[in-house]
């Protein structure tokens, strides 16, 4: 790339690192993990660069390399871990107390409390993945459903399907903290 491409890319890119840090963090709920992710989607975003229309949302393209990238990730690691399950199943070791302590990085571990408080997080952490990935897109990162679509690669319908349904499981998750920390009162919140 010339310099002045070069110069483009990072007057649209690095304003965004801390946005998409952010994001990476939110999917991945590891620090190490975020900042691969936001590593890869960067050299990614920087080796297809000329593929990106000018004049069109940079930032959603970028997510989208990310939400993309998440998922090859998640995937490789699902598979990983499953051969990891049927070793450990038939292997033996003498180190019983490892086995039992979940690896570092570990998906179940994270939670939200660096960007929220300690009862959204959990229940952020409750919701099915492609719910909270869609509630995260829309009410964190303030994306449009069209720009979630595009992000996601599914229809627009199928985002607000999903954003309505994440919201309405977060909604029940946070019903009791919401009445006991006087957000709302108990007719407010109706049959949710």
């Amino acid at each position: 790339m010339t310099s002045t491409k070069k110069a483009v890319f990072e007057s649209l890119a690095f304003p965004l690192m801390n946005k998409l840090y952010s994001y990476a963090l939110q999917l991945t709920r590891d620090q190490m993990d975020a900042e691969d992710l936001v590593q890869e989607t960067y050299m990614k975003a920087w080796r297809f660069f000329e593929n990106f229309k000018q004049g069109s949302n940079f930032q959603a393209w970028l997510f989208r390399i990310m939400t993309n990238g998440y998922i090859d990730f998640y995937n490789k690691k699902k598979r990983r871990d499953n051969k990891m399950v049927s070793y450990n199943d038939s292997y033996e070791t003498d180190q019983a107390e490892d086995k039992e302590q979940p690896a570092p990085g570990d998906w179940q571990d994270f939670d939200y409390e660096q960007i929220f408080g300690d009862e959204v997080s959990r229940a952020l952490n409750k919701l099915p993945e492609h719910y909270r990935t869609v509630v995260l897109l829309s009410d964190v990162n303030e994306f449009k459903y069209k720009e979630i679509a595009k992000i996601l690669n599914c229809p627009i319908g199928t985002v607000m399907s999903r954003l309505n349904r994440g919201r309405t499981i977060l909604a029940r998750h946070l019903k009791s903290y919401a009445l006991e920390g006087g957000v709302i009162n108990k007719t407010a919140f109706g049959t949710v």
